[in-house]
């Protein structure tokens, strides 16, 4: 890899003007199930008739269903129950779908493991992004439910904002993203909630250390982007999408998004990254390193489809140089080439790269 094209990407990762889109492949370092992994951990003992709801679900794109899938299934289904006067040719019941979802809730904070542990990579991660000259924080979005960032940060003394007040029990309160300034190194919104959120009896939505010990009775606040009822009950979904949104479009020149461990599934999200990139006045680029899907041929049209709605400022960098393909214009064939032989879609090869190995 020439000089060069190194001091290119590491611009990408560390410019003042980049921000992140993590996945749960960058968690997958630290023993972090992924989205299948997770599902099929989750569904193991799971109740028959929840079982035979899920098996009905039909696969989204190329992608088979999900545990967060099912997520968003149930709470649909427990909405229409609820416009109904009589369920009884529904065979399910509100009762049934609200055990069903604290119980998958509850299983996915298991097979997470809510323990705040740090990871090693994800520390020389954070504390690489930051340069002495940095004055304002660094925006990280995540799609993982696991608490690796907020652990790390504190492992290595980085202040942050999480959107709570309050220390335990905080509050959400999105104000306080508002409000990071000098001093803040980090501004970290989880997009799809986390396994130490719950809610309370009055719909507020609180972060604690540990979720099932610190508030046992509450809901688990993990959340696939179509549950509604966290739209209205204090708009945290609606607020933490507006505000990645919103990122996405800022004036800067080399506006720039680094996504990492995601394999574009999700349409809001990937809807979210298309607006901006079309808005008008738009500068963003999206660099992209992704992980090789079973079927590699599909993952590059869906992936070049996208590219292209993308007025063509979407840079993926897929796999590895044998398998590996590279979509986008931002780098020659040549260069290109050279950034897969790193295969950084392996979390731990990028950090080695930006922050050099351990001995």
């Amino acid at each position: 890899m020439t000089t060069e094209v190194r001091e290119q990407i590491t611009e990408w990762l560390t410019g003042n003007d980049t921000c992140f889109l993590l996945g749960a492949g960058c968690s997958m370092c630290e023993g972090k199930p992924l989205i299948g992994k997770l599902t099929e951990n989750v569904l193991n003992d799971a109740d028959a008739k929840l079982k035979e709801h899920f098996g009905a679900l039909k696969a989204s794109g190329e992608r088979p269903a999900t545990i967060e899938d099912l997520i968003n299934y149930l709470v649909r289904y427990r909405d229409i129950l609820d416009t109904i006067t009589n369920a009884d040719g529904h065979g399910v019941s509100v009762g049934e779908i609200d055990s069903w979802l604290a119980e998958i809730k509850k299983k996915i904070v298991t097979e997470v493991a809510d323990d705040w542990k740090a990871g090693s990579y994800h520390e020389r991660f954070l504390q690489r992004l930051r340069g002495p000259r940095d004055r304002s924080p660094r925006d990280i979005f995540s799609l993982n439910y696991d608490t690796l960032l907020e652990a790390s940060l504190d492992s290595v003394r980085l202040p942050y904002t999480d959107g709570f007040r309050g220390t335990n029990r905080g509050w959400f309160d999105s104000s306080t993203f508002d409000e990071a300034g000098v001093g803040i190194a980090y501004r970290i919104f989880k997009l799809h909630g986390s396994i130490n959120w719950t809610r309370d009896t009055s719909g507020c939505v609180r972060r604690g250390r540990n979720a099932n010990e610190d508030a046992a009775d509450e809901p688990i606040v993990v959340y696939p982007s179509e549950q509604k009822y966290l739209q209205t009950q204090y708009g945290v979904y609606e607020t933490l999408i507006g505000r990645f949104r919103n990122r996405l479009r800022i004036p800067g020149v080399n506006n720039c998004l680094v996504v990492l461990g995601y394999s574009f599934n999700d349409e809001h999200i990937n809807e979210a990254i298309c607006d901006a990139v079309n808005a008008n006045n738009s500068n963003l680029t999206i660099i992209a390193f992704v992980g090789p899907e079973q079927d590699r041929g599909k993952q590059d049209e869906r992936l070049t489809a996208f590219s292209a709605r993308c007025d063509s400022r979407f840079n993926a960098f897929i796999g590895n140089d044998q398998t590996g393909t590279f979509i986008g214009h931002a780098l020659d064939a040549d260069a290109a080439n050279a950034v897969l032989k790193g295969d950084f879609w392996k979390f731990e090869n990028l950090v080695d790269f930006i922050a050099g190995k351990t001995a």
